[in-house]
């Protein structure tokens, strides 16, 4: 009985070896489609412990996030899941403060977060989401519960701050 439960677990350990390289094989090709698309300016890590199998759906949504024409833009699932965009120049301040906190309530419920904000009027804010940031990325709904994605308004913000600004958010949806 010792020899054959060693031989089933030896078959049963080289099966999921055999699964696990082919999934990290898929990982290394949708980090290269990433580092492609952002013309080699991509950096990834992930934790020994996190497993490759929820590390492959993770990509896979930011690599669908990423591709933009590939499905529908922010703006376009926003507007498909209930948000209605009118032209900014059709509010005035308190309007488009309002219709900023609907949005940022829609982007949060599918884990988009904007930053690089702050300098703006809330009518200058809803512009430039209007006209540029909701164009950015495809609306994904993330599978992986944990899967979040930051988007820089302002596309000025060095990479140090917003990976800082990451590790506070982790930090602080781990204390929750």
């Amino acid at each position: 009985m010792g020899r054959k439960s060693r031989a089933k677990r030896e078959r049963r350990d080289g099966w999921a070896s055999t699964a696990d390289q082919e999934r990290q094989s898929t990982i290394d090709g949708i980090e290269q489609r990433l580092t492609d698309l952002a013309d080699g300016d991509m950096s990834s890590w992930a934790s020994p412990d996190f497993p490759t199998a929820d590390r492959q759906t993770y990509l896979e949504d930011v690599l669908a996030f990423e591709s933009v024409g590939s499905g529908p833009s922010l703006f376009e699932g926003l507007e498909a899941h209930g948000v209605n965009l009118p032209r900014p120049e059709d509010l005035d301040q308190r309007q488009s403060l309002d219709k900023l906190r609907e949005i940022v309530e829609a982007l949060a419920n599918v884990r988009v977060f904007l930053i690089g904000f702050e300098h703006l009027t809330p009518c200058e804010f809803y512009e430039t989401l209007w006209n540029e940031t909701l164009w950015e990325g495809c609306y994904v709904e993330k599978r992986h519960p944990g899967a979040m994605t930051l988007m820089d308004v302002s596309h000025s913000i060095p990479r140090s701050e917003i990976m800082q600004y990451l590790r506070d958010l982790q930090r602080r949806s781990s204390v929750q």
